[in-house]
Formats: C-alpha cells, structure tokens, sequence
C-alpha cells in the first residue's frame, strides 16, 4: 500500500490557512521568539513574519504579541494552536489496535484488550455510544468495533468483515405508554417492534447510565446481559424470546491483531448463542 499523509488545512469564511502557516505559528508558540522559530523550520525569519501575517489577515484577527523580550501567541493565537493540534493527533496513524465498545459489550472488550496487553500487544479502548463509535469508524479510527445495536449491526455488516463474538436479549418492563430510552443496547430493536404492531409509545426519557434504569417509573427495555452481570436489577421485566440477537464484531481495518482481538472478545462474553 502506498504511504499517504494527511494533513489540516483550516478555512475560515473562504480563506485558507496552510498546513505549512499553521507549523510556522505553532514553532513559534513552542520556541517563543521568531528568529528560534525560524531556526527550527529552516526558514529566514522574514519568511515567518510573512507566514504569520498572513494568517493574521487571513482571520482578521491579531494572533501574535511580540516585545523585546520574545513573541507569545494572543488568546486566539493560542486556541487556533490547539484546535491544530486536537485535529493532527487524529490524523495520525496508531499502531496500536484500536477498538470501540458501549456499556453493554464492555467486559468483553476491557477483558480481551486485557489478555492483548499481558501478551505484549496493548490496545486503546472507547467506550461510547454505538452513533459515536459508528462515526469513529467511518473516520478511519478504529481498527474493531463492537456493536450490540442489532439494527446497525445488520446495516453495517454488509460494508466490512464481521464476526460474531455471542448473542443477547431484550427484557422488557412495561408500566404505560410512556418509554425511557438508553442510548445503548438494542433499543431500536425494541422500538421497531412496538411499531410494527401499532402499539402507542412515546419516549419520555434518555438515560446514559445504566443504573438510573432501576429508579425510573417509566416502561424500558434493556439488555439481558446487564441483568446478569449485576449492573442493572430491572425487576419487574420480562423476557423478550423474539429479541435474541447477535452481538457483531465489525474488522474496520486489517491490523494483524484484529482476529486475535475477536476471539478473546468471544471468550469474554457473558453468554454464548443458543
């Protein structure tokens, strides 16, 4: 595969602002006066002054402060810094295997990035919402990823290879019409089903963490697995037989760690299909 970089070019109101303006500001935030600025990117210093100028005229704003004693960035200056930096750190390529999980498939992730790092091979885990992680890997910054969204599950595992790692269930706690939605697990599964019936909802509530389930009056669906690992109690809620569902490992890219990743991820699972 051929070495491609990218790199960030910030454009405001049509202006561009160049990757190689935006190097000159930040050696000079990091270096403190122009002429070490300069030094270290090998350029003359009129040459700087003109990359920092126009970036100046570029965002209308002054975003360099200089006296006899140096050059510091100004409040802008320092915020245009960081917001380069956040994006070139996600630019950059890790070799490190990176997957993502939510609440619900998160032992066996956490245990199988576990069993990776005793064996040399660490891995950067997220922890998120399946809609954050889905963007995550349409950004090219995952390696694996995790879903327990059925839905999504069989929506994505048409683009990438797919694996599954064991099966869960919805329970389901039915005190009214009124539902409390978690932004995790097969939700919208469960949703789809009181629609495909005609049966009346209305979500009253999103609710983030899981615990917070047991404490609400309102009717919900969650995962069997929490239930049976104890992070949630969800008495009163039955058994949805025609919810079984896989949960899927998508392989976003082809890092060499990824199958191994996947079969301890199986491992770890609470529960195996059938």
């Amino acid at each position: 595969m051929m070495e491609v970089r990218a790199r960030v070019v910030f454009v405001y109101e049509g202006h561009e602002v160049t990757h190689r303006q935006m190097e000159a500001l930040v050696a000079l935030h990091e270096k403190g006066s122009m002429k070490k600025a300069a030094e270290h990117l090998g350029l003359s210093t009129p040459v700087l002054h003109k990359y920092v100028r126009e970036i100046e005229e570029k965002l209308d704003s002054p975003l360099v402060s200089s006296t006899s004693r140096g050059s510091t960035l100004t409040g802008d200056g320092l915020e245009l810094v960081k917001r380069f930096r956040a994006y070139e750190l996600r630019l950059q390529d890790d070799k490190m295997l990176r997957v993502a999980a939510t609440l619900v498939s998160q032992r066996a992730v956490l245990s199988a990035a576990t069993e990776l790092s005793n064996d040399g091979r660490p891995c950067r885990v997220t922890i998120a919402d399946d809609e954050t992680n889905l963007r995550a890997m349409d950004e090219g910054r995952l390696d694996c990823l995790v879903l327990d969204d059925a839905l999504y599950a069989m929506e994505r595992a048409t683009e990438v290879p797919s694996a599954e790692i064991g099966s869960d269930m919805l329970v389901q706690r039915e005190t009214g019409r009124k539902y409390a939605q978690l932004t995790f697990g097969a939700q919208r599964l469960g949703f789809q089903f009181l629609k495909e019936r005609d049966v009346p909802y209305e979500i009253a509530r999103t609710i983030r963490e899981p615990t917070m389930i047991d404490r609400t009056d309102l009717s919900y669906f969650v995962n069997h697995s929490l239930i049976r690992t104890g992070i949630v109690r969800a008495e009163g809620a039955k058994d949805l037989k025609w919810s079984v569902h896989s949960i899927v490992a998508l392989q976003c890219t082809d890092h060499y760690d990824v199958p191994a990743f996947v079969e301890e991820a199986r491992e770890g699972w609470i529960y195996r299909k059938g």
